[in-house]
């Protein structure tokens, strides 16, 4: 009877010392702190204002999702940009991302640029082809 009970003890402690190892938190070492693109990653609150070819303008909010590109260390990957649902590719340099032309799979192709404005503040100026009808924007981001 101690021997079989013995047998669970051991059992128990070789599960346990697995999930305790398991649970450990990643590593951090590989982000590096001095990476320009570290102060857009999160996520940010756009409010923006279209101007479409009939002369009306056209508001609009929504979230954004900055995330760094783990495939090229300059860039960054913004998540619903434009309100779009989908990913594009921004281009840090020292004060601004600039998203260079892009055609997404629903046919939207978008450009732009925003500019650090303040801890937390971006100004964004970018314009998107719809169908044929391109349509240019201004808009404010806030980091959330």
């Amino acid at each position: 009877m101690k021997s079989i009970f013995r047998v669970f003890l051991l059992l128990a402690v070789i599960v346990t010392a697995g999930i305790v190892v398991s649970c450990q938190p990643d590593s951090t070492s590989n982000i590096d702190p001095n990476d320009p693109r570290n102060e857009y990653v999160g996520v940010w609150q756009f409010k923006e204002l279209g101007k479409l070819k009939n002369g009306n303008s056209v508001e609009m909010s929504y979230i954004v999702s900055i995330t760094t590109d783990p495939d090229n260390t300059s860039q960054v990957i913004l998540n619903n940009f434009v309100g779009a649902g989908k990913d594009v590719f921004g281009l840090v340099t020292s004060n601004q991302i600039v998203v260079s032309s892009q055609t997404l799979d629903n046919g939207v192709t978008l450009e732009g640029s925003g500019q650090k404005t303040g801890t937390g503040k971006m100004s964004w100026s970018y314009s998107t082809i719809i169908g044929g009808d391109k349509i240019y924007y201004t808009a404010t981001a806030t980091k959330q």
